[in-house]
């Protein structure tokens, strides 16, 4: 059974309460028409699709915010720390690689033939 969201909140709920229900069987699919502009979003476990489909730059943090939130179900983790994986990393962590001297180099500092 098809079942067509009217707005985002809407679709946002049912998602979530669809994921909640049976999260082994859920699936996720996101389908962009250039020539339309129009996103359409479907989310399904078998028996029941839910369907919305929008061509308003509005609803695309929305949309993000329920990708977030279904990765992060699906990593068992939460959306913050998935946030955090696109930040840069501490200086701290970083590691600083010396560079490999190429044969020219290698020559000027009277390492080559």
């Amino acid at each position: 059974m098809a079942t067509r969201a009217e707005t985002i909140d809407e679709f946002t709920e049912k998602v979530k309460q669809l994921y909640e229900s049976d999260p082994s069987k859920v699936r996720f699919v996101l389908k962009y028409k250039h020539a339309d502009g129009s996103l359409t979003l479907r989310a399904t476990n078998d028996e029941l699709w839910l369907l919305y489909k929008t061509d308003q730059a509005s609803d695309m943090r929305r949309l993000e915010a329920v990708h977030l939130w279904l990765l992060a179900a699906m990593c068992d983790t939460t959306p913050e720390a998935l946030a955090d994986v696109g930040a840069p990393p501490d200086e701290e962590q970083t590691v600083e690689h010396g560079r490999r001297r190429g044969k020219k180099n290698r020559r000027k500092a009277g390492g080559g033939q």
